[in-house]
């Protein structure tokens, strides 16, 4: 029947693998799809998973993850007969369903407690044996399971102009939660999370614990035409913007230090010691170094950097960092593929780039005299001839030179050294000859072409 449309699958699968000695990496579950097209305007479709992860005990096992969407071809209505001149396609969708993840921080089957080598005890009348021993592993957690999130997807496609010009826009939403989380933060980590207390000796086991959301837009456009009957070209710009909040994830309570909580911030953001000026002079290098504001990382010099105390309290620590710039991963990426065609001979051209973006480098990215294993040192860098100097105080862009080792100017955490990270790259580009068809079909060939490309010749940042 040319006016319902029906189609179904059903699928099992079981898969197995090995990565050197370690234990067998598990998966199995069911899969299933239905659709339902009616008269050629109203889609429906549904699929599911019922999935299977070896990371999880026994009861926890599974999961069920269902999605479904409907779509509406407007152009088939009779409403639209009067559009048909220069409208072709109008379509307006959307879709909701639920994905899971069994994919651990760094670990394999969280829900078993293990022993593993540990270091030798002294036994025997002195104390004079030591035999190898071991030692209790990572504590067990035997409800943990799926990791989940919830996605919304609202989009619209049409064409017009005789399919010359093509519109894509999609908006999106997606929640997660019960993330698989590992509560053992180290110092100078960005998120601080609640753990065990240490007197119990070991890290809380890993949790289902954590919400972020992650909501943005995509759009593609697409323009092609025809210039007389031998030129044909083609430009395809898109973008796509993703941002993520943090909602929860067991982070410690940092009282009235509000800039240094991750929670309410996109993930990956930078969290920055800011500095805030240049030591002088010797005088301001000795009260600073009286008051003990940045001791624990060495004596302050003239031309050392300066960082704000955020909170009032006389020292600088971790409570002092705060969210600089945009988060490490772009949130903004877009593209440009153009390309153009003339008898046999064609052109393509594509730029790619990123936007919202901050990167904080450190080591040998910008520290002068970089310390470096078995007590080598780098050189510096066009950037260390601004440096602090008495004659260029009022204008230096990085501290005084230091060699090797320095904590309070090369600090991993020092806002001087943020940089924007947005960049346009000429990605790709291609010069192409095909032979004529009558010259090779002689010889059975169904095309040759010659070209010559380049990749990543060029990059703009700032």
């Amino acid at each position: 029947n040319n006016i319902h449309e029906v189609s179904a699958m059903l699928l099992g699968n079981r898969t197995e693998r090995t990565v050197g000695k370690n234990p067998y990496y598990r998966y199995q579950g069911i899969t299933g799809r239905a659709t339902y097209y009616y008269d050629r305007k109203y889609l429906v479709e549904f699929n599911f998973g019922y999935n299977g992860s070896e990371n999880f005990a026994r009861g926890k096992r599974y999961g069920f993850f269902p999605s479904g969407s409907i779509g509406w071809v407007i152009t088939n209505e009779k409403f639209m007969e009067s559009t048909q001149s220069w409208l072709d396609f109008l379509k307006v969708r959307i879709s909701y369903g639920t994905v899971g993840s069994d994919k651990l921080p760094s670990d394999r089957f969280a829900y078993l407690a293990y022993y593993q080598g540990g270091d030798n005890y002294r036994f025997g009348p002195i104390l004079d044996k030591e035999p190898g021993a071991n030692k209790e592993g990572r504590l067990a957690n035997p409800i943990i399971s799926w990791e989940k999130a919830n996605k919304l997807n609202v989009g619209v496609d049409f064409s017009v102009l005789n399919q010359r010009l093509n519109i894509a826009f999609d908006i999106f939403n997606e929640d997660r939660y019960n993330i698989l989380t590992d509560l053992n933060s180290k110092p100078g980590d960005d998120i601080q999370r609640i753990n065990y207390p240490s007197i119990v000796g070991k890290s809380a086991p890993f949790l289902n614990s954590g919400k972020v959301r992650n909501y943005g837009f995509e759009l593609e456009l697409s323009w092609m035409d025809r210039i007389g009957k031998s030129c044909r070209y083609y430009i395809k710009p898109n973008i796509t913007f993703a941002r993520n909040n943090i909602k929860y994830t067991n982070e410690i309570d940092w009282g009235e230090n509000t800039w240094r909580q991750v929670t309410d911030k996109s993930m990956y953001m930078n969290y920055c010691y800011i500095f805030d000026h240049f030591v002088a002079d010797q005088a301001e290098a000795d009260k600073l170094n009286d008051l003990g504001i940045q001791s624990s990382w060495g004596k302050l010099i003239p031309g050392d950097a300066v960082y704000k105390d955020l909170n009032d309290d006389g020292i600088i620590d971790d409570k002092d960092r705060a969210a600089m710039g945009y988060p490490r991963s772009p949130e903004i990426m877009f593209g440009i593929p153009i390309g153009f065609q003339y008898k046999d001979f064609d052109f393509s051209i594509l730029f790619q780039g990123a936007a919202n973006s901050s990167i904080l480098l450190k080591d040998a990215a910008v520290y002068d005299f970089p310390h470096y294993d078995q007590d080598k040192m780098g050189k510096v860098k066009a950037i260390h001839l601004d440096r602090w100097t008495p004659e260029t105080a009022a204008t230096a862009k990085y501290p005084a030179l230091h060699l090797g080792r320095h904590d309070n100017n090369k600090n991993n955490h020092s806002s001087l050294f943020l940089y924007d990270g947005k960049y346009l790259r000429l990605k790709n580009i291609e010069i192409g000859y095909s032979l004529p068809h009558k010259i090779i079909k002689t010889a059975n060939l169904q095309q040759v072409r010659f070209y010559i490309q380049g990749q990543n010749l060029f990059t703009w940042d700032k």
